[in-house]
Formats: structure tokens, C-alpha cells, sequence
């Protein structure tokens, strides 16, 4: 059985992006940095966990939202997966509906392009806690000021490098960390000093990076303007309150595909990245009031569910995201839409499509539950004693309709379950329980 993480060892990372700019490569290779897998697949051999489907392997970009979950240093990192094409957007919406803080992929080649501009804009919708990764550092042409540069001139926000390249395109060996003041070298990130010839720019990155630490603590901006020293420990906790204010966005470098720089972007993670902390809104349906909820495992039970998929072999899976209370495996959940009783058979969490079976999901944690009659996407499970319902998501409305027509009675049999689980499926497609008609119709 997997091991169940406690709320305050978890964290919940969407990596988000422009087409081809390596969430699926990065995802990759932190599950092979994390111990999961032993060999790490490749994007164009149709090797990685996260793109198993067959469209995806047929074209070889990602159409879903996948999860992938990693085990770092006692603590579990639920990380996302997104599309970066805009035909698949309402995936990228809902893994952020549920994300804690965001991880946006730039190409050091081509810096920020169209995706990267619509992915900020929905993070900024959600008030979402992001840093930046600087990808493909060893490509021709690859700049990190450059990069840099455009993040600065495109978007609002105060961008402090936290590592610097040691080396540019081909030259391109690993990264210095600014807090640690270390250098993180080769595939396994091997810690060693700072290059010479690198110490100047890296002091003068480390004053920002300070000054910008200690403006998101106040105990911290005293200290700093009475001239006093910071400590490594001081300057994580300070950038850690900037970036979870909004205020702060880290930008690191690497190479995914090369397993360069993700080592100390796992670390970045644990260290910088908020987790499941707070409250959150929800309606009591028993007294139609607002509540809120806290990170409580021990709370009443609002478990968020944010997709559904189907499964050729299990059937339909439906993803949750538990905000207060426990999930247990073979026990029963109220759905506040539909007002039913749910029976949830085995609980588990997917990695890629290998279902890891778990006994229970903890408040903050992210799980899956297969063959749920009732429930759809934004619904909300609780207590019947305590229902509550979750604010929704907001989805695009799509930018065409179609009508299909079957040729024979058989044909026409099948199209209506069929067309009744791609509603289910593709939040963009507005299911008719929700008071909206579908945009699939049979003619």
C-alpha cells in the first residue's frame, strides 16, 4: 500500500507552459531524480510516463492533464502536468483550479511565446504562487538574460534569479544556487564550489536575491537595513513569503532532457513553494451560509473533484482534491449536486496510468476513484450530515460546434454513450445537469 503523507509534507505543482517548452521531459526526470522510475524516457520515442495515451503517442505532445506523483526527502510533490496547446486548455484550467503554486516552463531559445502568456494569465486569475524554469539551457542559441529579459519586459512581478547557469548552450554543465552558494554540476547534480570566474556575477545575483528576501519579512527588512547578515535559513523563509504573496517570482535554468538542473529545482520546491496551507471557501447547503474551511484532516469532508477521465479498462476515474477531512478507500462520500450517497471502492493515486492503491487521502493531498455513478467534473464530496458545495471552474467556451450523424440504428446506439462520456470528459463541453446544453448533439 502507498504511504499516506501527513498536510504539512505536501506539496501541489502545475507545470505550465508554451507547446514543447519540456513539462513533460522536467516531469520525467524529476520522477527519475525522485527514485521512481530507473530509466528516463524520452518525448519523441513516446516513452514517458506522463504521455501514455494513444493520440499522444501518435503525435507526440501532450493532450491531458496527467499526475505524477514523486517521494523527495520525506516529502510527497503531486505535480501536474498540462497541455501547451491552447486546444486543450480547460485541462491547464483545472490543474490549476487545484494547485498550490505553478511552475512555468520557458524555452531559453525562444523565450516567452504565446502559451506562456495565456498559462500566466490563468495562474494570475487564480492568485497563483509561481517561479519560472528557465528550460534548455544546452541548446544553440540559449540565453538566460535574454530569457530573463523578456519575463521582465512581458509581466508584472519582481523576477530574482535564485541559481545561475554554470555555462550556456553547449557549454552547459549545471546551476549555482544563490542561497546555498553552491555549485550543482552534471546529471546527478553533484554539489562542488562556485567556479571562479563565476564569483563576481553570482555576488552581485546574491545582494538581489537578498534584498528581494528580506522585503517579504518584515523582522527580515530590519535586520537587512540595519546592515546585519542574513542567514541561508533567513533568506529561503523570506523569499518563501514573497513568492507566496504574489510579490517574489524565482527564476531558475536547467536542462529537463538532460536531467540538468532538476535536482536543485526538487529542492526549490521543499524550500521556496508553498504548500496546502489557509482557507477555503465552500457554501453549507444546511445553512446556506459561507464556511470556512482550514487544512484539517480532521475536519468535515470537501474533497474538489476537478476532472474526469475514462478508462478503457477500469471505466470512469474521477480526479479529486481533498480541502478539509479524509478520503477513506471502501467508504462513502455525499455528492451536495446531486444530493446521492457515492460508494467509493478502492482509493488510489495515478502516475502516469499506474494506479498506486492508497488507504486513504489526507486534506491537501490529490487522489482518483473509479466507477462513481453520479459525480462529475466541479462536483463536491462530503458528509450528508455537513454538505458543502466548492466554488466551480471556470471553463472556455468552445470555439466551434459540430453535429454528427450515424449511417445506421447500430451507429446510433453507440453514439449516445459515447458522446455522453466525451461530455464528461472535456470540461470545455458544458454537460447538461449543469443547466447548459452539450455541444454534441446527434443530428
Amino acid at each position: 500500500m502507498t504511504t499516506v503523507y501527513s498536510t504539512d509534507k505536501l506539496r501541489n505543482v502545475v507545470l505550465l507552459g508554451h507547446g514543447s517548452s519540456g513539462k513533460t521531459s522536467l516531469a520525467e526526470a524529476m520522477l527519475f531524480n525522485t527514485g521512481a522510475i530507473n530509466r528516463m524516457g524520452k518525448v519523441e520515442e513516446g516513452s514517458t510516463v506522463s504521455d501514455f495515451d494513444e493520440e499522444e503517442l501518435r503525435r507526440r505532445i501532450s493532450l491531458n492533464l496527467t499526475l505524477i506523483p514523486c517521494e523527495w526527502k520525506g516529502y510527497k510533490i503531486n505535480v501536474l502536468d498540462t497541455p501547451g496547446y491552447l486546444d486543450f486548455l480547460g485541462e491547464v484550467i483545472s490543474a490549476i483550479r487545484v494547485a498550490d503554486a505553478g511552475i512555468v516552463l520557458v524555452d531559453a531559445v525562444s523565450g516567452v511565446e504565446v502559451g506562456t502568456e495565456l498559462a500566466w494569465q490563468h495562474a494570475d486569475n487564480r492568485g497563483l504562487p509561481r517561479l519560472v524554469f528557465v528550460n534548455k539551457m544546452d541548446r544553440d542559441n540559449a540565453s538566460f538574460e535574454n530569457t530573463l529579459g523578456m519575463l521582465r519586459e512581458k509581466f508584472d512581478g519582481l523576477f530574482v534569479p535564485i541559481q545561475l547557469p554554470v555555462g550556456e548552450q553547449a557549454s552547459f554543465k549545471g546551476v549555482v544556487d544563490l542561497i546555498e552558494m553552491k555549485a550543482y554540476l552534471g546529471d546527478k547534480g553533484e554539489a562542488t564550489e562556485v567556479p571562479a570566474d563565476l564569483m563576481d556575477a553570482v555576488e552581485e545575483a546574491r545582494m538581489a536575491l537578498i534584498e528581494a528576501a528580506a522585503e517579504g519579512d518584515d523582522e527580515l527588512i530590519v535586520k537587512y537595513l540595519d546592515g546585519e547578515e542574513l542567514s541561508d535559513d533567513e533568506i529561503a523563509r523570506g523569499l518563501a513569503a514573497g513568492v507566496g504573496a504574489g510579490t517574489v517570482i524565482p527564476v531558475l535554468c536547467g536542462s529537463a532532457s538532460h536531467n540538468l538542473g532538476v535536482r536543485a529545482l526538487l529542492q526549490t520546491i521543499l524550500r521556496n513553494l508553498p504548500g496546502p496551507s489557509g482557507e477555503v471557501a465552500a457554501v453549507n447547503l444546511g445553512t446556506s451560509e459561507e464556511e470556512l474551511l482550514t487544512f484539517d484532516s480532521g475536519g468535515p469532508l470537501a474533497a474538489f473533484v476537478f476532472k474526469t477521465a475514462a478508462d478503457p479498462y477500469v471505466g470512469k476515474l474521477t480526479y479529486f482534491r481533498v480541502y478539509s477531512g479524509t478520503l477513506e478507500s471502501n467508504a462513502h462520500a455525499y455528492n451536495s449536486r446531486t444530493k446521492t450517497d457515492e460508494r467509493l471502492g478502492q482509493l488510489f493515486l495515478l502516475r502516469g496510468k499506474e494506479q498506486l492503491p492508497v488507504a486513504e487521502i489526507r486534506t491537501g493531498d490529490i487522489g482518483v476513484a473509479a466507477k462513481l455513478g453520479e459525480t462529475l467534473t466541479a462536483d463536491t464530496l462530503c458528509d450528508k450530515g455537513h454538505p458543502l458545495v466548492m466554488p466551480g471552474i471556470e471553463f472556455p467556451t468552445p470555439l466551434f460546434a459540430v453535429a454528427v450523424a450515424p449511417k445506421t440504428k447500430a451507429d446510433s446506439a453507440k453514439m449516445g454513450p459515447s458522446l455522453t462520456r466525451i461530455v464528461e470528459e472535456d470540461p470545455a463541453q458544458p454537460h447538461p445537469d449543469r443547466g447548459r446544453g452539450s455541444h454534441l448533439a446527434l443530428a
